[in-house]
């Protein structure tokens, strides 16, 4: 299979995020168009990477002068995100066209798993822009792990404040809730089936997620997911 990129992007900067989630800032390429909330296939521009090719939301909005992505790395695992993480400044990547993933329609609950919450922050930072506390009409249930596996809490903390509700599935800590999201869990946190829902993270979060809110009564069609089922 042979991959078409027609833009490259040199390397801004690589930054640690968390232990094993990196921000990578790169060059906005010239005639590069993208709009809040999609993403791009992503390639590093080196010999040996010509099939290592994976999809990433763009972390951050469109008059911003630079592209960033939120990474998670696998390091155990010789592949795309372990090259990402021995990147250095001005070396080049290559980027597919801008592609749908996630679209604001409207207020409701955003449901995120680990960088599942990388898609939803371009769409944060523009409502905010356009002068809309994201924090009135909006929810955030954001799962992960372990506490350490928790990024942007503090700007998450800022935009939501009691409507931010963490989840962790493998330690307990403080009042943050333990288990993972089912069907008695969302009965608990959400109040009305009518509004919007996004859900992002791994595949099979999100098809439990959707099957979970469609079970409570939400119409499918007020759901978003990035896979497509």
């Amino acid at each position: 299979m042979e991959f078409v990129f027609p833009h490259k992007a040199k390397v801004l900067s690589l930054t640690a995020i968390n232990h094993n989630v990196l921000s990578l800032k790169v060059t906005k390429p010239w005639r590069f168009e993208f709009s809040v909330g999609q993403a791009v296939d992503l390639s590093i521009d080196k010999p040996g990477y010509e099939l290592a090719v994976a999809p990433f939301t763009i972390a951050n909005v469109p008059t911003d002068n630079y592209l960033e992505f939120v990474i998670k790395i696998y390091p155990t695992e010789n592949g795309l995100t372990k090259g990402v993480s021995e990147l250095l400044k001005n070396d080049t990547i290559q980027l597919s066209k801008a592609w749908d993933s996630y679209k604001y329609d409207g207020s409701g609950t955003f449901i995120a798993a680990g960088t599942g919450i990388t898609p939803f922050l371009p769409i944060f930072k523009d409502l905010q822009e356009k002068g809309i506390d994201v924090k009135h009409d909006h929810n955030l249930i954001y799962a992960n792990k372990t506490k350490d596996d928790v990024i942007f809490y503090k700007k998450l903390k800022q935009l939501f404040s009691s409507n931010l509700s963490l989840i962790l599935s493998r330690s307990k800590y403080g009042g943050h809730y333990f288990g993972k999201i089912d069907k008695d869990f969302l009965l608990k946190l959400v109040k009305s089936t009518e509004q919007k829902f996004y859900i992002c993270g791994p595949r099979k979060f999100e098809e439990d997620v959707r099957t979970h809110l469609i079970t409570i009564g939400v119409n499918q069609d007020y759901i978003q997911t990035g896979y497509k089922f």
